[in-house]
C-alpha cells in the first residue's frame, strides 16, 4: 500500500502529535473552525478514569458493587454535560422506548406470550444495562468530538492496551473464571476473544496502530491482534482478525464491514432451517438460534408490542426432537430472590432482537437506525475509514451475536466505541466536494 502524505493546511494543526494519530484537520467538513485543545482536567478526572477502571476490570467490572457502577454513570454524564455534547439522537430515542416500556411493565400493560415468571424487581436491572451503553456512549462522543480535530484522539492508548489485555486477564484468572467448564487459564486465553470491555477497548487503539500507524507501532500492534487470534477459540475474533488482514492488504474497510454484516446474517438465517442438526453437534449455536425462534413467536403473540420489562427472554426447558428434555435455567423454586432476578435477566444473545421482543417492532426498528447510522462515511481519509469500518464490524458482532447492551460486561467497551463513530459523523460533512478533497488525506505521522 502506497502512503504519500499530503499535509492540506487551512486548518490550525494540531498541539500534539500521535504516531497514529487521527488528524481530521485535513478535512473540510469539520463544522467550523476547530481549534486544537489539548486534554484538560475534565479529560483526567471524569472520563478518562472511567475508561481506565472498566479495562482494569474488564469481565468484573462489577466486582465492587452497584456503586462502581453508579461511579461511572455519574461521572460519565457529568462529563458530556460539562462539555455541552448532545446526546446521540436514535440512541437517546432507543432508551425512551425503553423507559416507556419500563413503566407500562410495571402495570403490566403488556400481552403476554410464553413467559410466565415476573418480577417488578428485574425491570431496573433490565434496563439498566442500555442505559450504562447510552451514558458511555454520549460521554464517548464528547471527548471524541475534542480529540478529533485535535489530532491525538487515540494519543494514551498504550495503557488502555496493557490494563485491558494484561491487568484485567490476571483479574479474570484471580477470580477462577471458567468459560463453558474450562479451567481458568484456558478460559483466560479463550477471553482475549470475547469483545468485553476490556478487549473492545483494547482493540479500539490495537486496530488504531495496526490500519492507521507508521512504523514499529503499526507492526506490534498487528502482531497484537495475531497472538491474540491464536490463543482464543472463539470465532467472532477470528471473522474480525481476518477483516483486519483483508484491510491491510488493501480492500475497502466499508466493504469488509458490509461483508461481514451479511456473512453473519446469512449464516443465521440457513440456520434456522437446521436447528435440530445444529443443536447436536453445535450445541451453542443451536440453542441461540432457538432463543430467537421463541422472540418471533412472541412477537407474534403480541401484535408486534414486545413483551416489557421484568419477564424471563428465554424458557426454562426446551424440548428437541428424539432428544431428551434439555434444562437451561435451574428450577425456580430452588433459586433465591437475587439468583432469580439474575435469571430473569439472562437475554437472547442478540440485542436487535432483544430489543424486538422487548420493546416490539418499535424498539427494534429505532435500536437498527441507532445503530447502522453511525457507519463510517466514505469522505473520510482512507485510513480513517478503515479503522472505523473494522470498529463498525467490532460493534456489530458484539450487538448480533452478544448480549452487548443488555451487559455492562459488554456494553461500555462497546459504547466508547459507538461514541466515537458517531463523533466522526458528526464533524464531517457528506457532500461530495468534502469526499473528493479527504481522499487525498493522510493520517498525520
Amino acid at each position: 500500500m502506497s502512503s504519500n502524505p499530503i499535509n492540506l493546511q487551512f486548518l490550525p494543526q494540531p498541539l500534539s502529535r500521535s504516531p497514529i494519530s487521527a488528524n481530521l484537520t485535513f478535512v473540510r467538513g469539520l463544522k467550523g473552525r476547530l481549534l486544537a485543545r489539548p486534554r484538560d482536567l475534565l479529560d483526567y478526572t471524569f472520563f478518562l478514569p472511567c475508561v481506565w477502571l472498566v479495562s482494569a476490570l474488564g469481565y468484573f467490572f462489577r466486582l465492587g458493587g452497584p456503586l462502581i457502577a453508579l461511579a461511572v454513570l455519574a461521572l460519565c454524564i457529568g462529563y458530556a454535560v460539562l462539555r455541552c455534547s448532545a446526546p446521540p439522537k436514535w440512541l437517546g430515542a432507543y432508551v425512551l422506548i425503553c423507559i416507556a416500556a419500563a413503566i407500562l411493565s410495571h402495570y403490566r400493560v403488556f400481552p403476554v406470550s410464553w413467559q410466565v415468571h415476573f418480577r417488578t424487581e428485574a425491570i431496573s436491572r433490565q434496563l439498566g444495562p442500555v442505559i450504562v451503553f447510552f451514558v458511555m456512549a454520549w460521554a464517548s462522543k464528547a471527548y471524541f468530538e475534542r480529540r478529533l480535530p485535535s489530532g491525538d484522539a487515540f494519543a494514551g492508548g498504550d495503557i488502555m492496551v496493557f490494563l485491558g489485555l494484561v491487568v484485567a486477564p490476571i483479574i479474570l484468572f484471580q477470580q477462577g473464571f471458567q468459560y463453558e467448564l474450562e479451567d481458568p487459564l484456558t478460559s483466560m486465553f479463550t477471553m482475549y476473544g470475547s469483545f468485553t470491555n476490556n478487549i473492545s477497548i483494547a482493540m479500539f487503539f490495537l486496530t488504531a496502530g495496526a490500519v492507521a500507524g507508521l512504523g514499529w507501532r503499526r507492526y506490534i500492534s498487528i502482531a497484537i491482534i495475531l497472538v491474540m487470534f491464536s490463543v482464543t477459540s472463539l470465532a467472532q475474533f477470528s471473522i474480525v482478525t481476518v477483516g483486519i488482514l483483508a484491510i491491510l492488504v488493501g480492500a475497502p474497510g466499508r466493504l469488509i464491514a458490509v461483508g461481514i454484516i451479511c456473512t453473519l446474517s446469512l449464516l443465521y438465517l440457513v440456520g434456522f432451517f437446521f436447528i435440530p442438526e445444529l443443536v447436536i453437534i453445535a450445541p451453542n449455536s443451536g440453542i441461540r438460534l432457538v432463543f430467537l425462534v421463541d422472540t418471533f413467536k412472541s412477537v407474534v403473540d403480541t401484535f408486534g408490542a414486545g413483551i416489557g420489562f421484568g419477564t424471563e427472554s428465554v424458557r426454562w426447558r426446551y424440548n428437541f426432537p428424539n432428544r431428551p428434555e434439555f434444562t437451561f435455567l435451574p428450577e425456580p423454586s430452588s433459586m433465591t430472590h437475587d439468583q432469580m432476578l439474575e435469571t430473569l435477566s439472562t437475554g437472547v444473545h442478540n440485542s436487535f432482537f432483544q430489543a424486538l421482543l422487548r420493546t416490539g417492532l418499535l424498539g427494534f426498528t429505532v435500536l437498527s437506525l441507532a445503530l447502522f447510522s453511525v457507519f463510517p462515511r466514505r469522505n473520510l481519509p482512507r485510513k480513517l475509514r478503515n479503522h472505523a469500518a473494522i470498529n463498525f464490524a467490532i460493534l456489530f458482532i458484539s450487538c448480533f451475536v452478544n448480549p452487548a447492551l443488555e451487559s455492562p460486561v459488554q456494553g461500555i467497551g462497546v459504547g466508547v466505541v459507538y461514541g466515537y463513530l458517531i463523533a466522526l459523523r458528526s464533524l464531517t460533512s457528506p457532500s461530495r466536494d468534502a469526499s473528493s478533497e479527504a481522499r487525498q488525506g493522510h493520517i498525520a505521522p
